[in-house]
């Protein structure tokens, strides 16, 4: 028999309702008197347990409660031990009671009976209410399962779940409720969901600006209100959050350190639209009275740089904003002065640590950096990992860092960006290893050896598409594409060329392309060798055979054409060219232009070139800072042919950043100038300038130009025939609409053709278009336009509409 009466150690409950509110009195009440009595089974402790055993499992396998408690036979007892294994049990989510007892044996081992009540099954899981969503959308989002236990954090997460669901889609006010009674009595689960009606923004406001403008604050935002069919503008209150979140970082940035801001709602007398203000309080503004710099190993003056030196580097002095902004420039280009200099930080990647000093009663701000310089480092071994396909030159052609050479971190980035424009890896690291002493003798620094690590891709494709434009009309396209090919590289066998075990690796181009369509009817073939015999040249060789479809005539052209260009530096390049051309004009309508008959061919054209080339652009997908400017000259008639005459251009177009939210969304503006001018001879009318369409959108493609005369009447003809001087100016601003993949733009395009340098017959149209960004479909966008001219010549045909895509099969 036992020699005590069971002790009750520990009690968890979990029951819903007024008997949960009991419950919890009742544990209150037992935690009071355990602290107000000793305790009665004090003898217990240190006994040794023979017996564990676990009452009123009915679905809960025993072996999983044996898992997850620490008391076991043959340790010894601890009333401790046994509260954290109901903790533990709890946290199972499985059990609606969990008690815990001890009593001693006869033979003075302690006996430990652990007793539970289960939760009770879930016998079904319904939502009912819904009429926006159907029922599985929401029971997607609901993670218990039908024969699961109850768990009501789950439950409350389910809750959670279809009121995000709904507020995704404008209905921030809808409310979802749990049946409890109905899951007590029957174990049916009820979602039970008051949708509300859909809340769309009316207005924004911002009150306790004074500093900055409500205009300069809402490009922070990304709440915005509705416009009918183009933004539902719905109130979302995870995005006010980020919003707030948003202004205050755009006001400490420039200097407005104990800024406030929160947000107020007001909903209109339906619920249907929503009124947002942000309240802000700005505070004062906060000025920097000086900068200190220090070692951050030990506090004392810097030895590579003097402090004069490093207040020379920074873009925020003495007097200026404290503008968080301009402090992360200094930051930045005092990393980068030690970085180009070689000294990499002894302990952290984080070089500059900033420590602001708030002058009491004053709105200033004493500055303390505390600088990593680091120690002297050398690039050791480069050593290149990851291509098994591309030759090691093609990556090592792109690394600047030169054993024995001062390290360069700052060239880290820029050689794995000059890698990965390549396109030819699917991701590029470069990465200093951890240091080693120099094997110089009486040389401090360090060495560190430099890995480049690469994963091929996938650079070869066989395409099959479709491409639509209103300047080219319908055609669909196969192609074959390799970037990564090797012309020295041929097949074994026939088994490595079908494995794609041929022709690959030394970073050379290849492609072929056939394109029918109803306006274009097109063969080509291209190779280009971005650097020849391993130098800076590159050589590109091409040929292609294209027949065009125009209104009143057809245009076969066959075309073999050669380049050799050099980069000088990262910036410029300059290149020479030259082509040969068969070209003949047939089907020439009766009442075409006149001069359409004179330069009927077929002729021979020959050409050299030159092209100067000046590019900060970083990137050509949606470039958002930088210029490119572009002057060429080709020579006609170089090598002989039928026509000679002179042909000069250039082009300069600058991307800028006007605006860029928290996400990284960003608005540019592209300004572009392009002008033209053939002299020195007679032009036939296919070699001679165009506007329209997309190069001039408002216009019919080819429209903008002189016009011809009629050879059946002689008289003035509506069909143009090109210009020998061509001027361009535009402009388009581009802004995000839905995300990343929908932008809208607007823009101005103005110019003129004509066959004498000047401004006549000027042209002028504005417009609006959208851009749609498909992954799948390559960098190039959707792009749809509506082009209004309100400056235009007589005779000329406008075309509201302009429009390209390709799409893949």
């Amino acid at each position: 028999m036992a020699l005590h009466t069971p002790a009750t150690i520990c009690a968890v409950h979990r029951l819903p309702g007024v008997v949960h509110l009991l419950v919890i009195f009742a544990v209150l009440v037992c935690v009071t008197n355990a602290y107000s009595q000793p305790a009665p089974d004090a003898d217990l402790v240190d006994r040794p347990i023979s017996d564990v055993t676990v009452h009123g499992l009915q679905q809960v396998p025993q072996q999983l409660v044996l898992n997850n408690i620490r008391t076991a036979v043959g340790q010894a007892y601890s009333e401790q031990t046994i509260r954290d294994d109901v903790a533990r049990l709890d946290q199972l989510g499985r059990f609606a009671t969990i008690t815990a007892e001890a009593e001693v044996l006869d033979d003075g081992t302690v006996r430990v009976i652990f007793q539970v009540v289960e939760q009770p099954l879930i016998a079904e899981i319904q939502v009912v209410g819904n009429t926006l969503i159907s029922d599985q959308d929401l029971l997607a989002v609901v993670r218990l399962m039908r024969g699961s236990p109850r768990d009501d954090y789950l439950v409350q997460h389910a809750v959670r779940s279809i009121q995000t669901a709904y507020r995704e889609r404008g209905h921030y006010l809808a409310t979802v409720l749990v049946d409890d009674s109905e899951l007590e009595q029957s174990g049916i689960l009820i979602f039970r969901i008051i949708e509300g009606p859909r809340v769309r923004i009316r207005s924004i406001e911002f009150q306790g600006n004074e500093a900055f403008e409500d205009r300069l604050l809402h490009r922070e935002i990304s709440t915005r209100t509705a416009i009918l069919a183009l933004r539902r503008g719905e109130l979302d209150e995870d995005r006010l959050i980020e919003d707030v979140s948003a202004i205050s970082s755009y006001y400490r940035d420039r200097g407005y350190l104990e800024v406030r801001v929160d947000r107020h709602v007001q909903l209109s007398p339906d619920h249907g639209e929503a009124a947002v203000t942000f309240l802000i309080d700005e505070g004062p503004l906060y000025t920097l009275r000086s900068v200190r710099t220090a070692r951050l190993v030990d506090g004392e003056p810097l030895r590579v740089f003097a402090a004069e030196q490093i207040a020379a580097l920074l873009d925020i002095r003495p007097g200026d904003v404290y503008s968080r902004d301009r402090l992360r420039r200094s930051v930045e280009a005092v990393e980068e002065a030690y970085g180009r200099l070689g000294y990499y930080p002894v302990q952290r990647r984080q070089r500059v640590e900033i420590i602001e000093l708030h002058v009491p009663g004053e709105a200033q701000v004493d500055l303390l950096m505390e600088i990593d310089e680091g120690r002297p480092t050398r690039v050791g071994l480069v050593d290149v990992q990851g291509n098994f396909l591309t030759r090691d030159r093609v990556i090592r052609r792109h690394v600047r860092l030169q054993p024995g050479r001062p390290l360069d971190a700052t060239e880290l980035e820029r050689t794995r960006r000059r890698i990965a424009d390549t396109r030819l890896f699917g991701d590029v690291r470069i990465t200093a290893q951890p240091p080693r002493e120099s094997d110089i003798e009486d040389d401090d620094s360090e060495v560190r050896d430099i890995l480049v690590e690469v994963r091929e891709r996938n650079t070869g494709s066989v395409n099959f598409g479709v491409a639509v434009g209103s300047d080219s009309g319908l055609f669909g396209e196969i192609s074959l594409r390799q970037d990564n090919f090797d012309i020295a590289d041929t097949p074994a066998s026939i088994g490595d060329l079908l494995r794609g075990r041929a022709f690959r690796g030394a970073g050379q181009r290849f492609s072929m392309a056939f394109r029918p369509g109803n306006e274009i009817f097109q063969y080509a073939i291209n190779f280009t060798e971005p650097h020849l015999l391993d130098s800076e040249y590159s050589l590109n060789l091409g040929g292609s055979y294209q027949q065009r479809f125009f209104r009143r005539y057809d245009e076969e052209r066959l075309t073999a054409n050669a380049g050799l260009s050099r980069r000088l530096g990262d910036v410029w390049s300059v290149g020479v060219r030259s082509r040969v051309e068969h070209v003949e004009l047939t089907s020439i309508a009766p009442f075409a232009p006149s001069e359409l008959f004179r330069d009927a061919g077929p002729d021979l054209l020959t050409a050299l070139g030159m092209t100067f080339t000046r590019s900060t652009v970083t990137t050509i997908t949606r470039p958002g800072r930088g210029s490119r400017f572009q002057m060429s000259y080709d020579r006609i008639g170089a090598f002989g042919g039928d026509y000679g005459f002179n042909n000069i251009g250039a082009e300069y177009t600058v991307f800028l950043t006007v605006t860029e939210d928290f996400l990284g969304r960003r608005s540019t503006l592209r300004l572009n100038t392009e002008a033209g001018y053939i002299f020195g001879g007679r032009a036939p009318t296919y070699e001679r300038y165009y506007r329209g369409g997309r190069t001039f959108r408002g216009f019919r493609f080819r429209e903008v130009s002189p016009k011809g005369i009629r050879n059946d009447t002689g008289e003035p003809s509506n069909d143009p025939i090109g210009g020998e001087w061509m001027f361009f100016a535009g402009a388009q601003y581009e802004f995000p609409l839905f995300g990343e993949q929908v932008t809208g733009v607007v823009f101005i395009d103005t110019g003129t053709v004509t066959d004498s340098v000047g401004f006549d017959d000027y042209r002028v149209s504005i417009g609006t278009g959208v851009r749609l960004y498909i992954p799948q479909f390559g960098p190039v966008p959707i792009a749809f336009d509506l082009g209004f001219p309100i400056l235009k010549e007589r005779g000329d045909e406008t075309q509201v509409l302009s429009f390209s895509a390709e799409l893949p099969f």
